[in-house]
């Protein structure tokens, strides 16, 4: 099987996909990261994080169901602006410089109830479209 190059158009499409969601998932990160206090076990960008990851899982279950660009545009850049793995990263540093296994504790933390998120976002997409298939 030959596979086919994208053409501009399509690739422009995605561009400008990753470009728009990118912008929104990152805006949303500033507007909830200045309103969500801290909390010192965890990262600032905790709950953010975890948000972008249950979307994440989400758009998995749903990815044969959606046209590539949906998932450029959600996956890759919503998602991706509104995570941040460099905020997650100086958060950690800046913990570390405090309490060392602090930082090591938030970070273990903060990677498990991501994956977590991200399966329960998988699953509960699963569980939507299988019902919506039923009716």
């Amino acid at each position: 099987m030959t596979q086919t190059r994208p053409t501009v158009r399509t690739t422009a499409i995605m561009f400008v996909a990753v470009f728009v969601g990118g912008a929104a998932g990152s805006l949303l990160r500033e507007v909830f990261s200045a309103q969500i206090p801290g909390i010192p076990i965890v990262t600032a960008t905790f709950g953010i994080n975890v948000v972008a990851c249950f979307i994440l899982g989400w758009l998995y279950s749903v990815r044969h169901r959606v046209h590539a660009h949906v998932l450029h545009l959600g996956a890759v850049g919503f998602c991706g602006g509104l995570s941040t793995f460099s905020s997650f990263v100086a958060e950690l540093e800046r913990m570390a410089a405090a309490h060392f296994w602090g930082a090591i504790s938030a970070a273990a933390l903060e990677i498990a109830v991501g994956l977590a998120a991200a399966i329960l976002g998988e699953a509960i997409g699963r569980q939507l479209h299988k019902q919506k298939s039923m009716k």
